[in-house]
């Protein structure tokens, strides 16, 4: 076959062109983006309803869409919060599942359930949650906050026209009140009416949402039915709500105003100290950045043209900027590694030999790059730094093909037959640890959850790179060897490349005195290696240990969580005080401030419940006097100091994928009251340890007033709860009711009594008692003869796990090490006292997550052991000799620990994902080795002489490819990049130690296994 594709070289070498320009073509076309792109698992169940309390929403929502939704399949847990007024369930599909489908069952199991919900209760929403990642954000700022509320119509045009931009997902804006139309009941004219709420309810919902009616053929015409009802805001004063004891028709306009107001604040924002808006979009999935940050730059740059004089636009944040200086260091990295590449490989082979590798490292990055599209894969760090990790491995089977052909010229072959034969010689071990390589990174593809996603392009493009390798130097590298050597048929050097004399020499020395030397006692060699060898791996406890680090990046985030019932203007105010501390850091010079729901999804955050009494802060610091570490260390005890009342939590940006609290604990049971005297307990014993915060998803007991029934009064006058507890909404928050929509605006309405604000006064509510003499006027009940106030403490959530309540704590640990044991004996004590079966604690958190990584990358690893084991078995029809061949990756892990503990790198996700690289990229050497010593037996050598003569052969090909790979991940390594030094550090060292105890240890360890095996058959 390679005889015929020679023949017609020229129309094979048209192809690889043609596929080159594919190459290029791709790699245009790959969106670029900071890290890579992942999905959620997860979607809610959000149903409103109004009035309700937690109890009461428990019951009736939570509890029977959660019984439905136990049934379904592929559901991998479904938790819960219930709210006054509002349940939220979370549910997690499991991996592999589809995730449409899953949610399609959810639908019909919710529309199932929602069939018992009271009257009173909104249709339940369904949602599949997405990642939203941000790509710009801005601030409106300005002196005083008046003009930015004038600016509600211009801010929404502006959302408007940016989510109209092609690869704009949604559009955030915090700072600025919704608004919402208020229907004000006027108290006299109401109780004169003789109408209750749900009349005034019914009557708007009857007249802007009708049934539909459907369509009729009339005439042998197909047509649409429909009842001319009111859509506008305007229509909606004259709308008829009843008769009053009179007889007289009621218009809403008589007995309520109707206008649009703004909705309560959830969002103060602040930039420098002054009042702001936040302006922030989120890019669609598969969007490239650089492109789409462009298009919102500059439509947002048109539209600040009708800002008013005295607000400032800002720009705060941009995806793309942080992408550019990301791939402008990651492109410099891989321009340094090719280049490095190619020199190095100057230095062993002729120029025709460095001219021909040095082309088929562009053909095949490029070539490799094609399969990328359609494997979901783009350009990202991850990516990047997979490909620059190939480098130095694709190059080597180009090196040992020239290197092979080289030496059949060197024999005396012509120049087609010295390319037949150089290849035929050893394509079975190209093809094989090819294959190993391929057999390696394939399961790493499978790795499950935010840490699969995260690092799924790396395999990808180590994969698809070192095929396209293999393809390049089993075909294009002999047709090339073959071209050049047909044209010029130079005589062949004994010692090609700038150091070929000197590697000629160490060659000899290697052959001559090491292996003779060595080769006496191979079994004492052996066994002195291999203890030294295990003796490493005891340096792993001496190692530092970092999951993923933190980022090289200007921002740092203060949590902040106040006292429950802080007004949210307190928060803003005790935020701005912060603030004003922190810019006396010189390190500090920009700060910004978002009390009320938080930062948009730009940067970290601990906050669990969200609300007036939370806020964060955002300070930047000037990474020449200051590193966010830094800053971290010195203000976090003074702040909590200064604010013992607040728990506050400072962090910066974390490369990976995002992470939960390091440790969490969660006590499941049937009573709550239960539940928070368990969570107590632990709380306050994790405390007790070098803990920086302990937060749970049910927070203190809020401040409530318990309206105590007199029921006899009740019964008396033939009121309901429900009359007590409208009139009682009515007069405070007031009740909400279907958004009004007409298709052009959409704004949640809210029915409540005028003049509702302050304390509410049970005298000035009155209730109409059933009347025997329904034509008479209605006699009126004050609140005060019906209810007593007593403020008591109560839950205001109750959160669900898999259908049972539970409690989940979350603990941010300090400096203690040894933390999640101290933990596990905590809970272990606690379980100790439990005396209820009902009741269960477990550990989990970021550690946990952890463990399960490790966990699922050993069974990864014994996977890739395996298949590595079965492909050279296959080869060389062994048993045995397969296990010299993993001894090459038992030597590169204790390298890369070796490397790591003399570098203090912390053993991170991604130095673990290099050990694991390291089985594909170390075997190549083994089997070349093997194969050429298994040759020499054949051709009659004995084994002292075949391995001496294979290690004189393969000694070149050996230091040049280990070399290649080094020098590409060099510029990695010095780099400093906290996330990919530990990668580059652990491949360059396990290969550095493998290469050269390789090249003493496979040698006498097959010596010691041939005189086993010729033992074996004598016997």
């Amino acid at each position: 076959m390679l005889k015929a594709i020679l023949n017609r070289s020229k129309i094979v070498l048209i192809f690889i062109l043609l596929f080159v320009i594919i190459g290029i073509f791709t790699f245009i076309q790959l969106p670029q983006r900071e890290i890579p792109e992942t999905s959620v698992n997860i979607g809610t169940v959000t149903t409103v309803y109004p009035g309700a309390t937690v109890d009461s929403v428990e019951r009736t929502i939570t509890n029977p869409i959660e019984s439905s939704l136990q049934s379904i399949g592929g559901i991998k847990e479904i938790s819960s919060s219930s709210a006054a007024g509002f349940s939220t369930i979370i549910v997690e599909v499991e991996d592999g599942e589809n995730k449409k489908e899953v949610f399609g069952d959810v639908r019909q199991a919710v529309s199932d359930a929602s069939t018992s919900f009271p009257e009173e209760v909104f249709d339940p929403e369904v949602n599949e949650s997405t990642v939203k990642m941000p790509i710009v954000s801005y601030h409106l700022v300005s002196e005083n906050k008046e003009s930015l509320l004038e600016l509600d119509d211009e801010v929404s045009r502006w959302k408007e026209e940016i989510e109209d931009l092609s690869g704009v997902s949604s559009v955030t804006i915090k700072g600025l009140p919704e608004e919402e139309i208020k229907i004000e009941l006027k108290k006299e004219e109401l109780k004169a009416s003789g109408l209750n709420p749900s009349s005034v309810i019914n009557a708007i919902n009857d007249e802007y949402y009708p049934t539909p009616l459907g369509k009729q053929e009339v005439d042998n015409e197909v047509v649409q039915l429909t009842v001319d009802h009111f859509t506008t805001l305007d229509e909606m004063k004259e709308l008829f709500v009843g008769k009053n004891p009179k007889g007289e028709s009621i218009l809403l306009g008589d007995i309520a105003n109707v206008k649009v107001s703004p909705k309560e604040v959830r969002d103060i924002v602040t930039f420098e100290g002054k009042p702001s808006l936040s302006f922030t979009a989120f890019v669609q999935p598969g969007e490239d950045i650089p492109t789409v940050d462009e298009r919102v730059s500059d439509k947002v740059d048109e539209l600040s043209d009708s800002l008013p004089a005295g607000v400032e636009l800002v720009p705060y944040y941009s995806q793309a900027s942080t992408v550019t200086d990301i791939f402008d260091g990651l492109f410099k990295s891989l321009a340094i590694s090719v280049v490095a590449v190619i020199l190095t490989t100057a230095l062993g082979l002729t120029i025709s030999g460095a001219f021909v590798v040095a082309l088929a490292v562009p053909i095949s990055v490029l070539m490799g790059l094609i399969p990328l599209p359609f494997a979901g894969v783009d350009l990202n760090q991850i990516s990047v730094i997979g490909a620059i990790i190939a480098l130095g491995i694709l190059v080597d089977d180009s090196i040992v093909v020239n290197d092979n052909i080289q030496r059949r010229y060197k024999l005396g072959d012509g120049a087609l037959m010295g390319a037949i034969t150089g290849v035929k010689e050893i394509w079975v071990s190209i093809v094989t640890s090819s294959l190993a390589i391929v057999f390696t990174f394939l399961p790493l593809i499978f790795l499950s959850g935010g840490n699969g996603a995260f690092i799924r392009a790396l395999p990808t493009v180590l994969i698809t790179t070192i095929i396209a390798s293999t393809l390049v130097a089993l075909i294009f590298v002999p047709i090339m060897r073959y071209f050049l050597y047909s044209k010029t048929k130079k005589k062949v050097s004994d010692a090609p490349g700038l150091l070929g004399k000197p590697l000629n020499k160490i060659a000899d020395f290697y052959a001559d005195t090491v292996l003779k030397k060595f080769s006496k006692r191979p079994f004492v060699v052996s066994a002195i290696g291999l203890v030294f060898t295990t003796a490493i791996f005891g340096l792993i406890a001496l190692t530092p240990f970092e999951f993923f680090p933190s980022a090289d990046r200007e921002e740092v985030t203060v949590d902040v969580t106040l006292p429950i019932g802080t007004p949210i203007e307190e928060t803003s105010n005790t935020l701005e005080e912060m603030e004003q501390l922190l810019k006396t850091d010189e390190g500090v010079y920009e700060t910004s401030s978002f009390a009320g729901t938080g930062l948009p999804n730009l940067f970290n955050s601990s906050l669990s419940n969200s609300g007036q009494n939370t806020g964060q802060l955002v300070a930047r610091v000037d990474r020449k006097n200051q590193t966010a570490q830094g800053l971290i260390d010195e203000w976090t005890d003074r702040l909590r100091k200064e604010y013992p009342e607040a728990k506050i939590f400072m962090e910066t940006i974390q490369q990976g994928p995002p992470a939960g609290a390091p440790v969490t604990v969660t006590v499941s049971g049937p009573d709550m009251d239960r539940l928070i005297e368990l969570r107590d307990k632990i709380s306050t014993e994790i405390n007790s340890l070098d803990t920086e915060l302990v937060v749970d998803n049910v927070g203190k007991m809020e401040p409530t007033i318990v309206y105590e029934p007199n029921r006899e009064k009740l019964k008396e006058n033939g009121i309901t709860i429900n009359d007590v507890s409208q009139q009682l909404r009515l007069a405070t928050e007031g009740i909400p009711m279907k958004s009004f929509d007409n298709g052009v605006t959409k704004r949640d309405m809210t029915l409540l009594l005028e003049g509702n604000e302050g304390e509410v006064d049970l005298t000035s509510l009155e209730v109409p008692a059933q009347s025997a003499n329904p034509a008479g006027p209605p006699k009126l009940v004050s609140l005060d003869e019906l209810v007593t106030p007593e403020k008591k403490e109560e839950l205001q959530l109750i959160p669900h796990k898999d259908g049972e309540r539970a409690i989940t704590i979350r603990a941010f640990p300090g400096e203690e090490e040894n933390y999640k044991e101290n933990v596990q004996e905590i809970v272990k004590d606690v379980r100790k006292d439990l005396d209820d079966n009902n009741y269960s604690i477990t550990l989990g958190g970021e550690n946990e997550a952890q463990n399960d990584f490790f966990a699922e990358i050993t069974i990864l690893f014994i996977i890739v052991i395996f298949l590595v084991y079965l492909l050279i078995a296959l080869q060389f029809n062994s048993l045995s000799l397969p296990f010299l061949v993993l001894v090459a990756v038992y030597l590169a892990i204790a390298g890369a620990i070796l490397g790591l503990f003399v570098t203090q790198t912390p053993i991170s996700f991604l130095a673990v994902m290099g050990m694991v690289s390291l089985t594909g990229i170390v075997v190549r050497n083994s089997v070349v080795l093997i194969e050429f010593i298994e040759q020499g037996l054949q051709s009659g050598m004995s084994v002292k002489e075949a391995v001496v003569e294979s290690g004189r052969t393969r000694l070149r090909p050996i230091l040049l490819t280990a070399l290649t790979s080094i020098v590409a991940l060099i510029p990695v390594a010095v780099s400093g990049d906290a996330l990919f030094t530990p990668l580059a550090v652990t491949i360059i060292s396990g290969i550095l130690f493998s290469a050269i105890l390789t090249l003493i240890i496979v040698p006498m360890m097959y010596m010691v296994f041939h005189r086993f095996r010729r033992k074996k058959r004598e016997a």
